[in-house]
């Protein structure tokens, strides 16, 4: 009776001992992430370094040619550069993506010895730029009638969608999956054109596709903004070639599809929306109303064969500084 309240204290100071060393080890392992932290900061550093270095040494010897061949007289026309401004919530998704892409590609044997005074952070941009008061600039491709004249050029990812061509760097797509698109195979030219827009954007670009008929149809890779990378490019392509949710069906209710793209958490910059019905129970006043509570987006409207729609496309459009276009089924 007397050996077990001591057995049992020796087994209290065994845990505690174990606590302590387990904690021991949980600051090594903070201490040991802090470093690779810095570690990881110091290879972006000198992976810029050395782009810089190479920029600056191809500019030399690029303006010593220019001034050779001119025989010192002639002065080298102006060399321009480009440099886009990113809002805040564009430099986050960078950050969280780009930057660990860039860190995890860098070479081992580019790393310098610890050096904690090399740090790395993130700067908040110096101004906001906004561009005719869109996050997007449209522009109109081919020959479609009634398709406007609203062309505008400007920086930003870039795509084009039956022929409406737009720039900035989210590009959300409602296209109409209705019984009446599997008439003249329009479901599979929408198909084939939603498809090709897709694979034009950059892998820094996102996108995001509903396809509307009586309720509305989401990608099954899709979970918010999908990152253009050439890996989701292609799930998305399997599932949009593949999937029977994607085959044409049912009534042509726009609506809850541009609710649930003006409930994203970021909006789009630009939205291209085909239908090839007569609307219903859906106006542009119910659109301007989505689009006035932020940022405008620009909204471009395609009529795909059924022209019936058009007056409501075409305020659509005008109201958010989109295009509006009809293409005939059979002519495109």
């Amino acid at each position: 009776m007397v050996n077990k309240p001591l057995s049992q204290t020796g087994a209290i100071a065994e845990l505690h001992a174990t606590v302590t060393e387990l904690q021991d080890t949980v600051r090594q392992l903070e201490l040991e992430r802090q470093r690779l932290v810095r570690r990881r900061r110091r290879q972006v550093l000198l992976v810029g370094a050395m782009l810089s270095l190479v920029v600056h040494i191809s500019l030399l010897m690029y303006l010593s040619q220019v001034y050779r061949w001119g025989g010192g007289s002639t002065i080298p026309e102006p060399v321009s550069f480009q440099f886009a401004i990113e809002q805040d919530e564009e430099l986050t998704e960078l950050e969280k993506s780009d930057l660990s892409d860039l860190l995890d590609e860098a070479p081992a044997e580019m790393v310098q010895a610890d050096d904690p005074a090399v740090e790395l952070e993130a700067q908040p941009p110096a101004a906001e730029l906004e561009v005719g008061g869109a996050g997007a600039l449209p522009a109109l491709g081919g020959s479609g009638a009634d398709s406007g004249a609203n062309a505008l050029s400007g920086g930003g990812a870039g795509t084009s969608f039956f022929g409406i061509s737009s720039k900035g760097r989210r590009f959300a797509f409602i296209v109409d999956r209705s019984g009446s698109m599997s008439q003249s195979g329009k479901m599979s030219v929408a198909k084939r054109e939603l498809a090709q827009a897709i694979q034009r954007l950059p892998d820094y670009a996102q996108f995001y596709v509903l396809l509307f008929a009586s309720g509305t149809i989401e990608p099954s890779t899709q979970s918010g903004w999908t990152r253009a990378r050439r890996t989701m490019v292609t799930r998305f392509l399997a599932w949009l070639n593949g999937s029977r949710d994607a085959e044409p069906t049912g009534g042509t209710q726009p609506k809850p599809a541009f609710v649930q793209v003006f409930s994203l958490e970021l909006r789009p910059d630009v939205i291209y929306f085909l239908t090839d019905g007569e609307i219903s129970d859906f106006t542009a006043a119910d659109v301007a109303q989505m689009n006035g509570k932020g940022r405008r987006v620009i909204i471009n409207t395609i009529a795909f064969g059924d022209p019936s729609s058009q007056d409501l496309l075409k305020r659509i459009a005008e109201q958010s500084g989109g295009v509006y276009r009809f293409v005939p089924s059979g002519g495109y």
